[in-house]
């Protein structure tokens, strides 16, 4: 089975040759036709994939679900845990193999309004983001920007 390059360098090579176009009418008909297969054919491979890949998504998100539950889960059973030692008045218990301390709650900052907080405490972060836009205008018009310059993209295929 001839591969989608051959069949179009097969085409391009007959376009390009100097026989007349009546002498390869056919020839040309039979190439296009197979080309047309080809590209059939890989554009069901394309919706194949797409199927399976958007499967994959999906089975990805509802395990990540199932993955939160059982962690809320063994926030619930530990937090119980806790207080069940609170309520009991101890800090420690050996169940088992193993060891449970209950631990003194941290501190934390809860920032109410960043915008009342002296600026001493406040850090600052600059990002520099290019028009891009603006930059593309004025170097397809001509003008010359120092740091950029435009580039082509790779060809994308629109299928219908």
């Amino acid at each position: 089975m001839t591969k989608l390059y051959e069949v179009a360098n097969d085409y391009a090579r007959l376009l390009e040759s100097d026989l007349p176009p009546e002498d390869i009418a056919d020839t040309v008909e039979g190439i296009e036709g197979e080309l047309t297969d080809k590209i059939e054919q890989l554009l069901s491979i394309c919706k194949n994939e797409l199927v399976y890949a958007n499967a994959l998504k999906e089975e990805s998100r509802a395990l990540s679900e199932r993955a939160k539950v059982s962690e809320s889960k063994i926030s619930s059973i530990k937090a119980y845990i806790a207080t069940s030692l609170t309520t009991v008045g101890k800090k420690t218990i050996r169940a088992g193999i193993h060891q449970v301390t209950v631990r003194a709650p941290s501190k934390s900052v809860d920032i109410i309004d960043a915008n009342l907080l002296p600026t001493e405490f406040v850090e600052y972060e600059t990002k520099i983001k290019p028009d891009t836009m603006a930059i593309k205008h004025l170097l397809e018009s001509g003008k010359d920007i120092p740091g950029a310059k435009i580039k082509t993209g790779k060809p994308s295929l629109i299928i219908k």
